[in-house]
């Protein structure tokens, strides 16, 4: 339950940073929001699964995804960084 509790703290924090920043290129738009869409099914699937957190796995598969987040993040400025 700690975990779930720090996870979605760390979510939050993910999300408000994200929200900060609109992603430019279609793609990698296109990917963040594939991986948020992952995040939301894995979520729903340890909803479902009565609190059990598949063995920590899922919990390191949104920690992941959101890292992934984030690159994608950083990619995208980059990217309008150096191709203006």
């Amino acid at each position: 339950m700690k975990k779930l509790v720090i996870g979605s703290l760390a979510a939050v924090l993910v999300t408000t940073a994200a929200l900060a920043y609109e992603t430019r290129h279609p793609n990698l738009r296109d990917a963040y929001g594939a991986a948020e869409n992952a995040i939301h099914h894995i979520e729903a699937a340890q909803a479902n699964n009565k609190g059990l957190e598949f063995g920590g796995h899922a919990e390191k598969a949104i920690d992941a995804l959101r890292h992934a987040q984030q690159e994608l993040i950083e990619a995208d400025k980059w990217n309008s960084e150096h191709h203006r």
